[in-house]
């Protein structure tokens, strides 16, 4: 019963939704511009969704069965954090700043006995019936380092799975295709919160009685995602890198939480630390994604793949995002009328001859759609396209 109490308060809150409804709109304006682009959406279903469902069942209950029971957050993180989150997600669209929000939060509720500048925070909390109640600093830090580890794992699995360009001009003021990662989740983390605020501004909230301190316990929504824009390299291992440097700042954190438990004056310091490291580590992706000598760029001798529409023939076949085109069933194409064209002289089979990004050349074939050469699944330049 206290559980689903919990589960209540969770629904209830609003950054939750406020993140539902930044996850649709993701997704809308994500098929709005492939609709502009291809006169077609490349991913029809709503899989930005699907994510955000399932990593937050799992993360949620994972998260709250290995470190529910041991975790407590003051009352001052909790609101602070939702305010961040909530704002972030309903005024920044043009960010996610997900483990941005959680360090800040983390750092100022740290900050607030000492920065006289915050007072008048405290003043406000203080109206609202809301005074501080000591929490150990070592939870803010655990809980930091798992927003961190969730948010590696978050990329490391979603991320490049599905290549859906925007269209862009380079510097010499050709097309060019740049490929964005933009995807959340938002889990409930099963933790205590000190004091009787809680109870006596919602009596149904239950409390808990441990060393004469009374704890309410809460499902917290917790922020998790990313969004990075990849310009030359390959989306899903450029992605994969940059989950992977997460990973490292991540276990740097577990250490310094351990080291945090001994030496409690570390621990300011440390989520300072960390958060600096994240975004180095974003800051280094982007210097790797700039180095390629290559861009998703139109070419003259042939038919860039910008897209490739999953369950069509163009799946089946070795086509990955980036390769040219030069020659269908023998024919040489340089445009999309060309392509068509080409693929027409034969109603129920297609041989490519491709360019990869490496300037290999290969050769691949398969059957397609009688009578249908477009739906075949490339997605290429239109003379459409902005």
């Amino acid at each position: 019963m206290k559980f689903l109490i919990a589960l209540g308060f969770f629904v209830l809150q609003p950054a939750l939704w406020i993140g539902v409804i930044r996850s649709y709109l993701i997704h809308t304006n994500r098929i709005k511009k492939e609709r502009a682009i291809f006169n077609s959406a490349i991913y029809d279903d709503y899989y930005e969704g699907r994510h955000f469902v399932r990593t937050g069942l799992i993360f949620g209950v994972m998260a709250s069965n290995i470190l529910g029971g041991f975790l407590s957050i003051s009352l001052e993180w909790l609101i602070i954090y939702e305010a961040l989150m909530a704002i972030g997600l309903l005024l920044i669209p043009w960010w996610l700043l997900a483990v941005t929000m959680a360090g800040a939060a983390s750092i100022v509720t740290l900050l607030l006995p000492h920065i006289s500048q915050l007072r008048p925070l405290m003043n406000w909390f203080g109206h609202l019936g809301i005074y501080q109640t000591a929490v150990d600093p070592i939870n803010l830090l655990i809980i930091f380092v798992v927003i961190i580890l969730a948010t590696a794992i978050f990329v490391h699995v979603n991320g490049g799975r599905f290549d859906s360009p925007t269209l862009v001009r380079n510097q010499r003021n050709n097309r060019t295709a740049v490929y964005k990662f933009n995807e959340l989740s938002i889990f409930p983390f099963l933790l205590f919160v000190p004091g009787d605020w809680i109870h006596t501004s919602f009596p149904f909230m239950p409390l808990f009685q441990v060393n004469n301190h009374l704890y309410a316990i809460l499902l917290v929504p917790i922020l998790i995602g990313l969004k990075f824009t990849v310009k030359r390299s390959v989306p899903k291992e450029l992605l994969r890198a940059l989950s992977k440097s997460m990973y490292v700042i991540a276990a740097v954190g577990i250490i310094l939480s351990f080291v945090g438990y001994f030496v409690p004056k570390i621990i300011l310091p440390a989520i300072i630390l960390l958060l600096i490291g994240y975004y180095v580590v974003l800051a280094k992706a982007k210097h790797d994604d700039a180095k390629p000598d290559f861009e998703y760029s139109e070419v003259m001798d042939g038919v860039r793949v910008i897209g490739i529409q999953p369950e069509t023939p163009a799946a089946k076949m070795d086509l990955k995002v980036g390769d040219v085109i030069l020659e269908v069933n023998g024919i040489k194409v340089t445009n999309e009328d060309e392509f068509y064209r080409a693929l027409s002289t034969n109603s129920t089979y297609c041989r490519f001859k491709v360019r990869d990004r490496n300037d290999q050349l290969k050769i691949t074939e398969s059957a397609i759609f009688k009578n249908s050469p477009h739906e075949i699944g490339v997605k290429t330049y239109t003379k459409f396209s902005i």
